[in-house]
């Protein structure tokens, strides 16, 4: 019996009886059981599992792709998508997220045990630092930018490469331009190589810094 927490995040009942008849097989435990997106984040809170199983299309509300950036982003836990969509855009934005896994539907039984079992012991030997601050959290903090802008700005400084970024973000290359030139704004500055200055040298990374000490 392995014994960890596994929160289920699912509209569909049929899937939901079947995903968590399949676990408690394994001797994982089911916490909880969710099926909106306000659900999950509360009961995420309150239960404080060891990985949640989303499902990617929530209904009404907020989907499953939102849900689990919120619930990365503030409780730092592990999320497998579990999905029937395999379209480039709906897999992009849930790979922006950086899940632990996806499973395809409909569900087979050995994906559902490997993939759980491969994110469960990946989370132990490299546990989300809950302490650090998110890049993107900090530019906010310090320069009042946008998720959507501080996204742009955190792409840009592995890739600088505007279409790239574009591609990447499955946003218009206008759209990153618009965002750029706010950003420039906000931070006092003209161009990417002064931005990229000022953030590798000022507050952001002595803020970025001080986080790890």
């Amino acid at each position: 019996m392995s014994g960890e927490k596994i929160l289920i995040v699912d509209d569909d009942r049929t899937t939901v009886s079947v995903m968590q008849l399949y676990l408690e097989n394994f001797g994982f435990v089911v916490t909880g059981i969710a099926c909106s997106g306000a659900q999950a984040i509360e009961k995420t809170k309150t239960l404080v599992p060891d990985l949640i199983l989303m499902d990617v299309n929530l209904g009404a509300g907020l989907d499953g792709i939102d849900t689990a950036e919120i619930i990365i982003k503030n409780f730092h836990i592990p999320v497998i998508y579990v999905t029937s969509h395999n379209d480039e855009k709906t897999l992009g934005r849930a790979q922006l997220t950086n899940p632990y896994g996806f499973i395809n539907k409909p569900l087979r039984e050995s994906d559902l045990k490997t993939t759980v079992r491969f994110a469960l012991d990946k989370n132990k030997k490299h546990p989300a630092k809950k302490d650090t601050p998110l890049l993107e959290d900090v530019l906010h903090q310090v320069y009042n930018l946008t998720p959507a802008e501080s996204r742009v700005v955190s792409r840009l400084l592995d890739d600088p490469d505007v279409e790239a970024a574009a591609e990447a973000l499955h946003i218009s290359i206008s759209t990153i331009r618009t965002h750029l030139k706010h950003i420039y704004r906000k931070t006092n500055t003209n161009r990417q190589t002064s931005l990229f200055h000022k953030i590798v040298t000022g507050p952001v990374a002595m803020m970025m810094r001080n986080s790890d000490t």
